[in-house]
């Protein structure tokens, strides 16, 4: 009695298993290439705050029951780019203002308008935190990234550490 290997068990007609891996390695590989090219998109921080801005709007979390590392994810995406040029405890709070409103307008695209709400909330609260400001100023701010013989090219300045 000749076999079809295209049969599943029980007798009916459906692809061989040797398909369904060549297709189940391509729809990976087709999700892997796109969660690289979201990623490579994403600005430095921006992925970890995304993801907390996301357990937000699902309501997995709110601004008092957010963990921890998402609150820190967080404060290190506002704080990129700050130095010790920004200016003081103001200046910090309108550099934190204004990427929480980037970061609003990249979460935007994955949420709907109630949920728009819920993360600008928290976003506004958690970038005028006073607390949150103050340990940026007093510990995590280096010196103006400069290249070169001292000139600023005009990049973007890192929250990297600086060696002294």
């Amino acid at each position: 009695m000749p076999t079809d290997i295209s049969t599943t068990p029980g007798g009916k007609p459906g692809k061989s298993s040797e398909t369904k891996s060549k297709e189940s390695k391509s729809g990976t590989q087709k999700k892997t290439q796109i969660i690289m090219e979201f990623l490579g998109g994403c600005t430095p921080y921006e992925a970890d705050a995304l993801r907390a801005m996301l357990s937000i709007a699902t309501g997995k979390s709110t601004l008092e029951t957010m963990p921890q590392y998402e609150r820190s994810a967080l404060n290190r995406y506002l704080n990129f780019g700050c130095d010790k040029e920004t200016g003081g405890v103001d200046g910090i709070r309108a550099h934190r203002q204004m990427r929480a409103l980037g970061l609003i307008k990249s979460v935007s695209q994955y949420v709907g308008k109630e949920e728009i709400i819920d993360i600008t909330t928290v976003l506004l609260t958690v970038s005028s935190d006073r607390q949150d400001i103050q340990t940026v100023l007093n510990n995590n701010l280096p010196k103006l990234q400069t290249l070169g013989c001292g000139a600023n090219v005009g990049n973007a300045p890192s929250n990297a550490p600086v060696p002294k």
